[in-house]
């Protein structure tokens, strides 16, 4: 049986600092976002928008934010389905599962060289296709062998969906979330 390669998260010089960017240059997909640090919040949203370094759209404003005023050092966004879509209805009918695997190994490689803490944030984006609870399954196994917790932060939907980073107060703090018990129950 043959050993997945976990890849090295490098930091390079953007506009505004050193970033994660993977990949390094704008593709119709994004891995990861985000800044250096040893106990990142690690945000996992449903998939990517435009933003990239030095260009940061609300929704990671927000993130940066709140995992500044809740004392980790850095954050990075992740993401369910690394496709990018301004409009989450213009996601993938059916997953390209060359992506899914390649966002694994990079959500390896974050909990591997991180102490990290997870952020569920994804809000009711995550019923805009079947395949995404799956997905999150997957994310949810790697994090289960380190033991690595997960939080939310506000009000959960009547579904019991965690919040979407952008319409979270400033002052917003952290909750343990059991994340495994959520998608048991919701899914």
């Amino acid at each position: 049986m043959q050993t997945e390669q976990i890849p090295v998260l490098k930091a390079d010089e953007y506009p505004g600092g050193i970033w994660y960017y993977e990949p390094h240059t704008y593709q119709p997909y994004r891995y990861i976002l985000g800044r250096i640090g040893t106990h990142p919040l690690v945000c996992i949203g449903i998939n990517p928008s435009t933003a990239q370094p030095g260009a940061l759209d609300p929704t990671l404003k927000s993130v940066e934010r709140l995992a500044a005023a809740n004392g980790f050092d850095s954050w990075i966004m992740f993401n369910v389905y690394p496709q990018r879509a301004t409009d989450p209805n213009d996601m993938d009918r059916v997953p390209d599962r060359a992506l899914c695997d390649e966002n694994l190994r990079w959500l390896r490689a974050v909990l591997a060289q991180t102490e990290p803490t997870m952020w569920a944030a994804w809000g009711t984006l995550i019923e805009k296709r079947d395949y995404l609870p799956g997905l999150m399954r997957e994310m949810v196994a790697l994090t289960r062998e380190r033991e690595i917790p997960w939080v939310t932060f506000g009000r959960r939907s009547k579904k019991g969906h965690p919040h979407h980073p952008l319409y979270l107060r400033k002052d917003s703090t952290p909750e343990p979330f059991d994340v495994e018990n959520y998608l048991d129950t919701c899914f």
